[in-house]
């Protein structure tokens, strides 16, 4: 990442702009860093930072690199593809798979930056729509509506910057 990179960013974030990561091109540590080095940049990292599911527990260096990612307030955390992070497919349809993963983004990123995306239509290669909003929905309406309303849309139209319509 060089100095022009940097400049570019430090652009973007003057022009308002936000952007999206979505990893392979990077890392979550060089995520971390651009956040850090460009605090007035709004950041949002994708499908939970590309982790890949198995049903295993998380590797202990994506989580290390996920919490310093979260660490930095000017990043939020897609809640997105989650059917998609399972390396066996179909994925599956049940909440308990998917709580660790979950868990740790409530837990790193708080009610305030997490922000629903759907991924479809690439939602629709691993399962349907209505069912990972259903699995979705089962574990964050659990924290209340407050969450919910925030998840589904207010924390997305604060990063965004675009109204909520009435």
């Amino acid at each position: 990442m060089t100095d022009a990179f940097f400049d570019d960013l430090k652009l973007t974030a003057a022009k308002g702009k936000t952007v999206d990561f979505l990893l392979g091109g990077y890392s979550l540590a060089e995520v971390a860093e651009i956040a850090a080095r460009v605090p007035e940049l709004r950041i949002i990292v994708d499908h939970f930072g590309g982790v890949a599911l198995d049903g295993k527990p998380l590797p202990a260096e994506w989580v290390g690199s996920f919490r310093t990612v979260a660490k930095q307030p000017n990043v939020f955390c897609k809640v997105s593809a989650l059917y998609g992070r399972f390396k066996e497919q179909p994925a599956p349809k049940e909440l308990a798979p998917y709580k660790e993963v979950l868990d740790l983004a409530w837990e790193c990123f708080g009610e305030d930056r997490l922000v629903y995306g759907s991924d479809w239509p690439v939602t629709e290669r691993t399962g349907d729509y209505a069912s990972v909003l259903r699995l979705t929905r089962a574990y964050f309406d659990a924290k209340g509506r407050g969450v919910s309303e925030k998840l589904f849309s207010k924390n997305a139209a604060a990063f965004y910057r675009v109204a909520i319509p009435n």
